[in-house]
């Protein structure tokens, strides 16, 4: 019996065997067919291509040292075999291929389909995972945002009162005891961006217990393995590996976000019914990002679903939290590792402002305080590589064959440590070179803020919080390092996080007076500020 349903069975065995191997062949043919041309190949397994490596790359935080080393080893366009169910991938740090394709022929490299369905679960239709002209709709509206009586009415206040209360927790900190500098500037960025861009004070400075922070950092991870595993899906479904995370990630950010979503609806209902005084949050509400949005789609007689609205919050959080939050986590790093440079910044905040405090006028003042904050994220860029898809054939300026369906990737990371775009000593932290050079880099070799149409709009906003918070910490705070600095790692994110955080020990007292010394009497300085707070 057993035998004769085997000789059953073995004519379906057979049919899938072939259909599974045609499929296969099929593949194999479309690959071809698709390969990059006249650019240097990673060796790679014909069948899983690149993916396990990059897998085990994510998992132990060493993608982006890995991505240094492939470029010196590869040259500078490097076209990767991911699986041979992924499409191909090519990587470059050249910057003519970068203006190629933010600028020149940037309507042929959109996000792609297959990036945004990726994302999709956490940043939906938002303005960094859309294109055409939803982007264009979304990246209008949102300028309005950035307009100079906002920034000096509004966006300062809010900067400068975060400043101080991250300062103050600071002086409070538990003398020997180290503090994540990293939380806190996330906590920090993130009551800003709360403040500026909703019209809401989320108060993390105040409650630092807050699950939010930790379900945004995982989603994320999350989302960047997908784009090297590509039957995600799968994993997914049956709730394995750091998938099974995945529902409970999303329902921490769905309620959080929708909750400030709603908050905003409810006042600017207010504010459309009163007829005599507004209050301040109705007025707080008509200034945020998700107002600007509303008001807009009530000109034009639209309604707005909870969801996009949804979608707009967590990528302005992204921007607004992430990307700044990271970049000064990382200048601190490098400042406390360079006393020398953290001693000339904090003669350039006394001279410029003096006993008072900062400005708002004072920023544009601090020039080599901008040179320290550029120095830092042309080596740790707060968005380290971006993608997109080719939507047809191209041909880039140093010669690679591009097929429709390539994702490109640009390794901004990788871009800050080139030889060829910043000398000999492109691995090392030197603000000066800033100062020094006659002409500054161009957006296409410096791309910390992306370049061409898509340049990042909250730039200005980015700087002047970074310059406020460093202006207003580093005259009475110090750091040391609570662990050897090479155990400092950039996280595998969407952005450019730290793995395990940035653990300092804090002193605190005037640090004035160590500003008029000199690298060879850092280690003396630091004995100064610590009796003087004594």
């Amino acid at each position: 019996m057993a035998l004769s349903m085997s000789k059953a069975n073995a004519p379906k065995a057979l049919a899938v065997t072939a259909a599974a191997v045609a499929v296969l062949l099929w593949r194999m043919m479309q690959r071809l067919r698709s390969k990059p041309q006249n650019v240097q190949m990673v060796p790679s397994h014909w069948l899983f291509g690149s993916v396990l490596e990059f897998l085990r790359l994510a998992k132990s935080k060493t993608m982006m040292e890995a991505s240094v080393k492939k470029h010196s080893l590869y040259g500078r366009t490097f076209a990767v075999n991911m699986s041979i169910f992924a499409p191909w991938q090519i990587s470059t740090t050249c910057p003519r291929n970068v203006e190629h394709i933010l600028k020149t022929n940037f309507d042929n490299y959109p996000k792609g389909a297959a990036f945004r369905s990726n994302l999709a679960e956490l940043l939906g239709r938002g303005i960094f995972n859309s294109d055409g002209q939803e982007w264009q709709h979304q990246r209008k509206v949102s300028s309005h945002m950035f307009t100079a009586k906002l920034f000096k009415e509004h966006i300062w206040t809010v900067v400068n009162r975060n400043a101080k209360k991250t300062r103050s927790i600071l002086e409070c900190a538990e003398p020997g005891k180290p503090l994540d500098i990293f939380n806190l500037m996330n906590r920090f960025t993130l009551d800003t961006i709360g403040e500026i861009g909703f019209g809401k004070s989320i108060d993390s400075l105040g409650d630092p217990s807050s699950p939010f922070l930790k379900s945004f950092d995982g989603a994320q991870q999350i989302m960047v393995e997908r784009f090297f595993f590509p039957f995600w899906r799968v994993l997914r479904f049956f709730g394995i590996g750091s998938e099974r995370d995945t529902c409970t990630h999303m329902n921490q950010l769905n309620t959080f976000t929708l909750k400030i979503v709603r908050e905003l609806c409810a006042s600017m209902a207010r504010d459309s019914k009163k007829t005599t005084g507004v209050a301040w949050e109705d007025r707080e509400a008509r200034k945020s990002f998700v107002g600007l949005f509303l008001q807009d789609a009530k000109k034009k007689g639209e309604e707005l679903s909870e969801t996009f609205l949804r979608d707009l919050v967590l990528n302005f959080l992204i921007a607004g939290r992430d990307t700044t939050a990271q970049a000064l986590s990382w200048t601190i790093f490098c400042l406390v590792q360079h006393p020398e440079v953290m001693n000339k910044v904090r003669q350039e905040i006394s001279d410029v402002c003096g006993v008072r405090g900062p400005a708002y006028e004072d920023m544009k003042e601090l020039k080599y305080l901008e040179a320290v904050l550029n120095e830092a994220l042309r080596l740790y860029p707060s968005v380290p590589v971006d993608a997109k898809c080719a939507a047809n054939d191209d041909i880039w300026p140093d010669g690679t064959v591009v097929r429709r369906g390539t994702m490109v990737v640009y390794n901004i990371y990788a871009m800050g440590r080139d030889t060829q775009i910043w000398g000999d000593d492109a691995a090392i932290f030197r603000p000066d070179r800033w100062l020094e050079r006659k002409e500054l880099p161009t957006s296409y070799e410096y791309a910390a803020f992306n370049a061409g149409p898509r340049e990042c709009l909250g730039k200005r906003l980015a700087v002047i919080e970074m310059k406020a918070c460093l202006a207003t910490l580093l005259p009475n705070i110090s750091f040391d390092l609570a662990i050897p600095a090479d155990q400092i790692i950039p996280d595998s994110q969407l952005t450019l996080g730290m793995g395990r955080g940035l653990p300092c020990f804090v002193v605190c007292g005037d640090h004035s007076k160590c500003s008029q010394s000199n690298a060879s009497t850092a280690a003396d300085d630091k004995s100064t500020c610590t009796e003087h707070e004594d």
